[in-house]
């Protein structure tokens, strides 16, 4: 299949995909906020996977498969990160990537994607129940991982993280962010809002989503992308299942999470990852494909 072959069919997909979207929800897809980019494919098998703008992209495999691509997957750099399968990525710059999974395996580029630095165990190997799936990093130095119980902070690059206690009230982690150092949010799996200004030592209750029928089920994989631009404004996106069954939905905040609006997204439930400036979203639709989307308010 050539290419113009292979985006003739990706275009009916799409097309097919909004017919039943609009089909269930009685709803027009095209005239919301969320924008379809295009679909992307790669050979590897995709554990997790963000575009940091519309032409770097990354995705993370098993047994450590990374891949990289510079000019919007029309070309890939694949490489191995001798690492466990991945289901967390942050993606900091064109340069700077973070990645973490399974075995408490991080791992980092500074190049690209070219070479991948063995840093600290993000937890105990010996006791650790569930693998590392988010992550929110300032640079190359600073930054939040977090699996489903664990939650740890560095300063230094991943040479070692400092391991916090979570919220007293907080069920499990579905996700991180942080926009300063030492300041951000956690959201646990029933959509429970917490706030930090000191590392994590200290949680406060900030609110909780009005999920509806939603419910965040456990998962290895990515099934929430959360990012703030300052301790005001912000956006999750919550993802339903990592299977393609169900709903993607969008909350924005403008007062800190006091009062959230909500759409749904035009895409099937996948694993999700927000670019840093908050509007692009990357969701796994497919074993070996990526669907990105764009906020347009």
């Amino acid at each position: 299949m050539n290419a113009k072959q292979k985006q003739t069919k990706l275009f009916g997909i799409l097309v097919s995909l909004f017919i039943l979207y609009s089909c269930s929800t009685n709803t027009n897809p095209l005239s919301g906020p969320w924008q379809v980019v295009g679909f992307y494919d790669e050979h590897q098998s995709i554990m997790t996977a963000g575009f940091l703008d519309e032409t770097h992209v990354v995705t993370g495999g098993v047994i450590g498969q990374m891949a990289y691509s510079s000019d919007a997957a029309e070309t890939w750099l694949e490489t191995d990160s001798q690492a466990d399968c991945r289901y967390g990525i942050e993606i900091v710059s064109p340069e700077v990537i973070w990645t973490c999974g399974g075995a408490t395996n991080v791992r980092k580029s500074i190049d690209s994607g070219q070479t991948w630095q063995m840093l600290a165990a993000f937890g105990d190997p010996r006791t650790i129940t569930n693998p590392c799936h988010s992550m929110s990093f300032l640079d190359e130095k600073i930054g939040w991982l977090a699996n489903s119980n664990l939650f740890g902070t560095t300063t230094n690059g991943g040479l070692s993280w400092n391991m916090h206690t979570l919220p007293e009230t907080a069920n499990k982690i579905a996700t991180i962010d942080t926009y300063l150092p030492n300041e951000g949010y956690l959201l646990d799996q029933n959509g429970v809002l917490f706030f930090t200004q000191d590392d994590g030592a200290y949680w406060n209750r900030v609110s909780q989503l009005d999920l509806g029928e939603l419910k965040m089920s456990f998962s290895v994989y990515q099934l929430a992308a959360m990012r703030f631009a300052d301790a005001n404004h912000g956006l999750i996106v919550v993802s339903s299942s990592d299977s393609g069954k169900g709903q993607v939905i969008a909350f924005h905040t403008t007062d800190g999470g006091q009062i959230w609006t909500s759409e749904v997204i035009p895409v099937i439930a996948g694993p999700v990852y927000l670019s840093r400036e908050g509007n692009l979203l990357t969701v796994i639709t497919g074993a070996n494909q990526l669907t990105l989307l764009r906020y347009e308010e």
